[in-house]
């Protein structure tokens, strides 16, 4: 990013001080969350939206006992989980770290270190709910928990910000996989938020996050119309592939996960399911999303002109 200070839009310095001040009442690390080990357990639902497995039409998925696809699911419920842990901890926080530490030149930089301030609380809930979410689902079954650390993203990211020549360019690296992110995480969270038919605590836990992830998404495309004002048309270029080259890291299958759970399962016919199931799912889904990121920020214009209308009536409701 560059160091000469800069100007930025009128709409996009009063949309930040909006989602500020809704912050303190609309963000869940606010409000008195529910004793989830209190929610009824029943044992006959799952504990994940088999409608989200990308081998949920293999013959060999199809033809498998009904008891090792709950255990399944519930280990999808990890998986799924663990993959939330790994982009709050080593995508967003970062980011939010960066601009907190060292906000960028920019005559909004007090409201960008407060904005981002609250996303990190924000994140620090998240994970803590994950990781309470996933043990009790693996107490309540009598499920050896899930220990898996080599996800997609995590190697993807390193692998990114291992070709930046600068700082600054890790920097804006940094920050447009976490913009990118926080679209897409609401596309992730979406099908199990409204998915009451599964374990109460898993729809409940997914629910109140996604919400947060929503108002995230319009902080970060904010923040994100403030600091395109700094760049270069060869850093905006950059910000734009960056954040279409995300789409990669969200539409993986993490079949190493998977495969690490066929094998503490004995699932009959893994092999098949390994062979056969792509690396990608839906990236259709993604795709649509940050495009549209894209378009809100102004990065599909030379001049890096915001279009935050649209986006400040969804913002506030």
């Amino acid at each position: 990013m560059t160091i000469k200070s800069y100007e930025t839009d009128d709409a996009v310095r009063n949309m930040l001080q909006k989602l500020s001040v809704l912050w303190k009442n609309r963000a869940a690390v606010n409000q008195e969350l529910p004793d989830y080990n209190n929610l009824a357990f029943d044992p006959n639902k799952a504990d994940f939206s088999e409608c989200l497995l990308p081998f949920r039409e293999h013959q060999a998925w199809l033809e498998a006992p009904e008891e090792l696809k709950s255990q399944c699911l519930s280990y999808a419920w990890g998986i799924y989980n663990l993959k939330t842990i790994y982009v709050e901890c080593n995508v967003v926080t970062p980011s939010c770290e960066d601009i907190i530490k060292t906000p960028p030149p920019s005559a909004n930089r007090n409201l960008l270190q407060d904005v981002m301030s609250q996303a990190l609380l924000d994140e620090a809930l998240h994970t803590r709910m994950s990781i309470m979410a996933c043990n009790y689902i693996y107490s309540m079954r009598a499920l050896q928990p899930l220990d898996f650390t080599n996800f997609n993203l995590v190697q993807w990211r390193n692998d990114i910000l291992s070709q930046c020549s600068s700082e600054s360019e890790r920097r804006l690296t940094r920050f447009s996989i976490a913009c990118a992110s926080e679209t897409l995480i609401t596309d992730y969270l979406k099908t199990m938020a409204e998915d009451k038919s599964i374990q109460t605590v898993c729809h409940e836990v997914t629910r109140t996050h996604a919400m947060d992830e929503w108002s995230h998404s319009s902080v970060f495309s904010f923040v994100a119309s403030d600091i395109i004002h700094g760049l270069s048309q060869k850093e905006r270029e950059h910000m734009r592939a960056i954040i279409l080259r995300t789409v990669e890291m969200f539409a993986n299958n993490e079949m190493g996960a998977w495969e690490k759970v066929f094998s503490m399962v004995n699932f009959p016919n893994a092999r098949d399911i390994l062979h056969d199931t792509g690396d990608s799912n839906e990236i259709g889904v993604y795709t649509g999303s940050v495009e549209s990121l894209i378009e809100r920020i102004g990065l599909n214009s030379k001049s890096g002109k915001a279009q935050p209308e649209a986006e400040q009536q969804e913002a506030l409701q």
